[in-house]
């Protein structure tokens, strides 16, 4: 199993924890079995049109895609 992590910061929470806590890359990864693997292709920041650009990057092997959008856009939005 490869499990890959598209969208925003829900998935590229690294900024946002305490140091004593896990991302959500390193608590799925802790999660998985053996010769099972996690990529994370999410960015901060990342907007609902720019998932795109994180799609082309998935890898080959890739057996599941986990997309997490729309914050970002919902933001623009309420400053508009």
């Amino acid at each position: 199993m490869h499990i890959v992590l598209l969208g925003d910061s829900i998935f590229d929470n690294d900024y946002y924890i305490i140091e004593e806590e896990n991302s959500v890359i390193d608590h799925l990864r802790s999660k998985l079995q053996t010769h099972s693997t996690a990529t994370l292709l999410a960015l901060d920041g990342t907007v609902t049109s720019e998932v795109l650009e994180q799609i082309v990057q998935i890898p080959t092997d890739a057996s599941c895609l986990v997309i997490s959008c729309g914050g970002n856009d919902a933001l623009i939005v309420q400053t508009d």
